[in-house]
C-alpha cells in the first residue's frame, strides 16, 4: 500500500456549471481541487499526479464514469483512491452498478453542495484512518514474522555463531530491515544487510539500559533501533535493526516485539535451544498475531478469543491429547487470521455480501494457511487454520474435504467457530444467542459437524461449563 495520501479533490464532469459549483464549494473549505471535463482526461490526471478523492459523474461522452471507475480499481496504484459517484441517474440499479465499480458513495442530482461537502470530508477521514491503520497491519506483521524467523533460527542453529548469522538474517530477509547488526561484549559481530558501521550512542552500549533510537545520516538516512542483550546473568551486547522508514519503530508494541527477538538472542547465546522457550515467544507471536486481527476489524473484536476459549473446553471435554490441545489452542487464536487479506470495508458491511465479496471472504483459510505455514511449529497449525471451514459432506472449503480426511483439531473448532459466530453479534445482525447456536449444531450433527465434537458442547452447555454468555 502506497504511504502516499493524494493531492487534492479531483471533480470528473462534462458539464462546466457542475465542475464550477464544486470548485467553488471545496475550495471555500480549504481543500485543493482539480478538474477533469470527461473521463479519459480523468484517467491522464490521475495518472500525472493522484488525487485524495475523486468525485465521478456517470453520463460523459467519451468515457462513462462505470468504465473510469472500475479501470482506477484495477490498477493497484490507484485502487485505494476513493470514488464517489455524482450523478443524474437514480434508479437502483444505477447505483447498485456504481457500487459493484467500487464506488464508496453515490449522490444524486440535484445535490445540495453542502452534504456533498460533508460526504467528501468523511470519506477523507476514513480514509485516512484505514490507510494509517493499514501502515500499522503492515509494520506489525513485519515485525512478526521476523520473529517468527528468529524462532526459527534459534531452533536450528548449532552453534552460536550460526545462531547470529541466523538471526541477522531472519531480521533483514524475512523482516525487510536495511540491516541487521550483533555486537558482543567478548568481540564477536555479525552483520547483514546494506554495509554500515556499528552505532554507538553512548560511551558504553552494551549497558544493559533499555531500547533507544538513533538517528544515522552519515552515509544514508537511517533509523536505528539499538536493543541491549543482556539478563540477569549480565551485559552480552546489544542488537541493533535498522530501517529505511521514519515510521518503522514509532509503534510500542513493534519494538516490544523486536525487543523479545532479542531476547530470544540472549536464551539462545546462553543457553542453545530450548523447547519450553520456544513455545512461550511462539504463543507470544500469536496472541500479537490476534490482536492485530482484532485492531484491523473491529466488528469481530473479541470473536477468536472466545472461539479458542470454546475450542480449549471442547477438547478438554473429548479428553484430547494435552500436546494436541496446545496445537489447537495456537490454531484458534489465529483461525481468522487470514482475513488480513480482505478489505477492511467487507469485513465490516453491514448489509448481504455480493457472490463476489463472499468469495474473498472464503479465501480466508487458504490466506491464513499461506501466512502460517513458514512459522516452525510442533504443531500442524496452519494445516489446522486451512480446513476450519471444511464439513463432514464436502460441502466446505477451500478443499472439499470429506470426514475423517479433516484434522480432528480442525472439526473442533469448526463447531466453536459457528457456535461462537450464531451467538455473537455480527456486522450484518445482531447475535442470535445460544440456543439458536446450538440448535444449528445438533441439526447439522454427523452431516456438516464432527459428532463427537457436537455432542461434547452440548454435554458443557446442559451443565453450564460453556464459556459463552447466555443472556
Amino acid at each position: 500500500m502506497s504511504s502516499d495520501a493524494g493531492d487534492g479533490i479531483l471533480v470528473v464532469d462534462d458539464n462546466p456549471s457542475n465542475l464550477r459549483l464544486m470548485v467553488d464549494v471545496l475550495q471555500q473549505a480549504g481543500l485543493g481541487v482539480r478538474v477533469a471535463p470527461g473521463g479519459r482526461m480523468a484517467l491522464e490526471s490521475v495518472a500525472e499526479r493522484r488525487p485524495a478523492l475523486i468525485l465521478l459523474d456517470i453520463r460523459m461522452p467519451d468515457l462513462d464514469g462505470f468504465e473510469v471507475c472500475r479501470r482506477l480499481k484495477a490498477d493497484p496504484e490507484t485502487a485505494e483512491i476513493p470514488v464517489i459517484f455524482l450523478s443524474a441517474l437514480r434508479e437502483p440499479e444505477d447505483k447498485l452498478r456504481g457500487f459493484a465499480a467500487g464506488a464508496v458513495d453515490y449522490i444524486t442530482k440535484p445535490f445540495v453542495a453542502e452534504e456533498v461537502l460533508v460526504r467528501v470530508k468523511s470519506h477523507l477521514a476514513m480514509h485516512q484512518s484505514h490507510q494509517a491503520l493499514e501502515a500499522l497491519v503492515h509494520e506489525r506483521t513485519r515485525a512478526l514474522h521476523t520473529v517468527s524467523a528468529g524462532n526459527r533460527a534459534l531452533v536450528h542453529a548449532q552453534s552460536p555463531d550460526e545462531l547470529l548469522r541466523g538471526m541477522t538474517a531472519a531480521i533483514t530477509t524475512t523482516g525487510g530491515y536495511a540491516a541487521a547488526r550483533v555486537r558482543l561484549r567478548d568481540g564477536r559481530q555479525q552483520l547483514a544487510g546494506m554495509d554500515t558501521e556499528p552505532v554507538t550512542p553512548g560511551p558504553d552500549r552494551t549497558k544493559p539500559d533499555g531500547p533507544c533510537l538513533v538517528r544515522r545520516t552519515v552515509d544514508l538516512p537511517l533509523l536505528v533501533l539499538v536493543l541491549p542483550l543482556s539478563d540477569d546473568r549480565g551485559p552480552l551486547g546489544d542488537l541493533q535493526v535498522a530501517a529505511r522508514s521514519r515510521d518503522a519503530f514509532a509503534e510500542p508494541d513493534d519494538v516490544a516485539l523486536l525487543s523479545e527477538l532479542a531476547g530470544d538472542l540472549v536464551y539462545g547465546l546462553r543457553t542453545q535451544q530450548s523447547r519450553a522457550a520456544l513455545e512461550h515467544s511462539l504463543e507470544r507471536t500469536i496472541e500479537a498475531m490476534a490482536a492485530t486481527i482484532e485492531v484491523r476489524d473491529p466488528y469481530t473484536a473479541g470473536h477468536q478469543q472466545r472461539t479458542t476459549q470454546l475450542a480449549d473446553a471442547i477438547a478438554v471435554e473429548l479428553d484430547l491429547d494435552p500436546e494436541r490441545r496446545k496445537g489447537l489452542h495456537v490454531a484458534s487464536a489465529v483461525h481468522d487470521i487470514g482475513k488480513i487479506s480482505v478489505p477492511v470495508e467487507i469485513l465490516a458491511k453491514p448489509g448481504r455480501l455480493s457472490a463476489t465479496e463472499f468469495e474473498l471472504i472464503k479465501g480466508h483459510p487458504a490466506s491464513g494457511y499461506e501466512i502460517l505455514k513458514g512459522i516452525d511449529f510442533p504443531w500442524p497449525v496452519a494445516t489446522i487454520v486451512r480446513q476450519h471451514h471444511e464439513r463432514l459432506d464436502g460441502s466446505g472449503y477451500p478443499d472439499g474435504l470429506q470426514g475423517d480426511s479433516i484434522l480432528l483439531e480442525s472439526r473442533i473448532l469448526a463447531v466453536a467457530d459457528v457456535v461462537e459466530a450464531i451467538h455473537s453479534h455480527r456486522p450484518y445482525r445482531p447475535g442470535l444467542g445460544l440456543d439458536v447456536a446450538l440448535e444449528e449444531v445438533q441439526k447439522r450433527r454427523g452431516t456438516l459437524y464432527d459428532p463427537q465434537a457436537v455432542d461434547a458442547c452440548l454435554r458443557l452447555a446442559a451443565q453450564g461449563r460453556l464459556p459463552l454468555e447466555t443472556a
